[in-house]
């Protein structure tokens, strides 16, 4: 498998999206009672993901793919801070 090289510009915005979407969610919904509920949510998104993943290449979108990861890490990340882990 060829290697890709990943520029630092890329990293940036990977991670300010992250950031944004995190900051959003935090805003639009209560904290996390417990790790089920983090999971309960980390698992809702990684779903939506799974949908765009598994349609056929010429339907899939590559946008609608990292925003979906995106929301998959922005969860994750609740999970961590809310929960203090």
């Amino acid at each position: 498998m060829a290697e890709t090289q990943i520029h630092t510009q890329e990293l940036i915005d990977l991670f300010n999206d992250l950031l944004q979407e995190f900051m959003l969610a935090r805003q639009l919904h209560k904290q996390f009672g417990s790790p089920h509920e983090g999971y309960a949510m980390i698992l809702e998104e990684l779903d939506e993901l799974w949908l765009e993943v598994k349609k056929r290449k010429a339907e899939r979108s590559p946008e609608r793919m990292r925003k979906e990861a995106i929301q998959v890490a922005a969860m994750a990340m609740r999970l961590i801070f809310d929960l203090g882990y």
